[in-house]
């Protein structure tokens, strides 16, 4: 099972408009209890994008995957269903960057 805070790679097809397309690494950012209880898993996908928007989190820690987290392009998905297992995942993030990654996350749905 992907856990939080696991980059993993995912295709994110079918898509639409501007949303990230093909195969590509994502991290799990809901909390493991969402995924063992609904078989869901909230996923950001990572681009290795040189634009520097507020939403965007470059990744810090990681030794594999460079790039940075598209935190305005989180979706659901049902990994199974997309062929995402434990030989899908390429490594973990560090504790203390997920905390951050989360807090910027949350700041999305903050009232002025």
């Amino acid at each position: 099972m992907v856990r939080q805070g696991d980059i993993f790679m995912v295709n994110f097809n079918p898509s639409k408009g501007h949303e990230q397309k093909s195969q590509r690494p994502a991290i799990a950012l809901s909390n493991d209890l969402v995924t063992e209880t609904s078989n869901m898993t909230i996923v950001a996908p990572i681009s290795s994008t040189a634009r520097h928007y507020p939403m965007y989190h470059r990744l810090q820690t990681t030794t594999k995957i460079y790039g940075q987290v598209l935190l305005d392009q989180t979706i659901a998905l049902d990994l199974n269903a997309r062929g995402v297992d434990d030989r899908s995942v390429v490594e973990h993030i560090l504790r203390q960057e997920l905390k951050d990654i989360i807090y910027q996350y949350s700041l999305l749905f903050d009232i002025d």
